[in-house]
């Protein structure tokens, strides 16, 4: 059985004020058209279908055209949930999804029934576990798990996996150890989850981070990363499709095939006078001018001649000063309220103290009142 998996297409996406949603629609036919060519027996989206829990009426039209495509190309989709995806939004059209086989699951009790597909080796079980809390197993199932690994553990000892056969977890979690960029929503170490709980399964999906990346040095627990640049940290990660390819039991192997992005991302260096001069480009332009003082209404003129110019930052104060791209003011465009709230609720704290469990879950319900996101 051959298995694409993908994760992380946050449809909506914006880099500071500018909409990827042409780029999006690029790289979603280039999937479409690579599972046409290429003989895939499964398509595995592991979370975050949205980058807004309110997505927009484009963004949902754009999502809904990519799972029209791979329902007329007859593969099946295995489909969860993300911690920027509304679960009740992305399931609410699910029952037809499954005539069509695409299998959505976004509530945690559903996760410990597989979905079964086949091949001429027999049954492969696909266990489907959307982002979850302790708090979700807790009110799932009655218990009082305290961390993430520990729910994560309870979930699957609720699976009865018979490890005689072929086992594919999906799931969108942060596996401790593995490497994050500034496009990810986490909270310090308090989100992770050891990844030896992934232990009974042939493969495990993982959505959440966007750099592909295996964990635990094993390419059967990956993840697949995100199709597109969403930050300037991912400028030099090479961006591509993770095939798993799934034998006999005990067979399994993984390929990747390079995505080709309508434009790409790029960080120029200079002088204000020197990056004036530089060929126009169409591309996603970060900035970083060595003057040694502020330029007036640099990235009004900066953009005249980098059409997609994202924003500016001087070398003389250091990382973590990015100004937004027509104005002279910080811009916090890639991280998220919470992200924001949570970094100045250390500050507060002397950089030592994080938001617990309960104070996240209260924060993430003020979000979604106020914001949607």
């Amino acid at each position: 059985m051959k298995i694409l998996h993908l994760s992380d297409l946050h449809i909506g996406k914006r880099l500071g004020e500018i909409s990827l949603l042409e780029d999006q629609i690029y790289i979603l036919g280039q999937i479409t058209d690579h599972i046409g060519r290429n003989g895939i027996d499964a398509v595995i989206i592991a979370g975050d279908v949205y980058d807004r829990s309110i997505p927009s009426g484009e963004a949902m039209n754009v999502f809904s055209d990519f799972i029209e495509k791979l329902s007329e190309l007859e593969v099946p989709v295995l489909l969860i949930s993300g911690n920027h995806d509304s679960a009740e939004r992305i399931s609410y059209f699910s029952d037809i999804m499954k005539k069509h086989r695409i299998y959505l699951v976004t509530d945690t009790a559903a996760s410990t029934e597989p979905v079964v597909l086949r091949d001429e080796y027999g049954e492969v079980n696909f266990y489907l576990i959307p982002f979850m809390r302790p708090s979700d197993v807790n009110n799932a199932f009655e218990t009082s798990c305290a961390s993430y690994t520990e729910a994560m553990a309870e979930l699957i000892s609720r699976m009865n996996i018979d490890t005689s056969k072929r086992n594919v977890a999906v799931s969108h979690q942060y596996a401790a150890g593995s490497s994050v960029c500034d496009s990810e929503m986490l909270i310090g170490g308090i989100e992770s989850i050891d990844a030896a709980v992934y232990k009974d399964f042939d493969y495990t999906a993982l959505g959440h981070l966007h750099t592909p990346q295996n964990v635990g040095g094993s390419d059967r627990i990956r993840y697949c990363g995100t199709p597109l640049k969403y930050s300037l940290s991912e400028v030099s990660v090479p961006k591509s499709m993770t095939i798993v390819t799934l034998g006999e039991k005990g067979s399994v192997s993984v390929d990747t095939v390079p995505f080709k992005p309508l434009r790409d991302m790029k960080k120029l260096k200079g002088s204000f006078e020197e990056l004036m001069k530089g060929e126009p480009s169409d591309e996603y332009i970060y900035v970083e001018l060595t003057d040694e003082q502020d330029i007036p209404y640099a990235g009004t003129d900066l953009r005249t001649i980098y059409k997609n110019f994202v924003s500016v930052t001087y070398s003389r104060f250091g990382d973590n000063n990015y100004f937004a791209g027509s104005s002279g003011f910080s811009s916090p465009e890639e991280k998220s309220p919470q992200e924001l709230f949570s970094e100045f609720f250390m500050q507060q704290h002397g950089g030592k103290t994080e938001l617990n469990d309960i104070q996240l879950e209260i924060l993430r319900e003020a979000i979604e009142s106020a914001w949607g996101c």
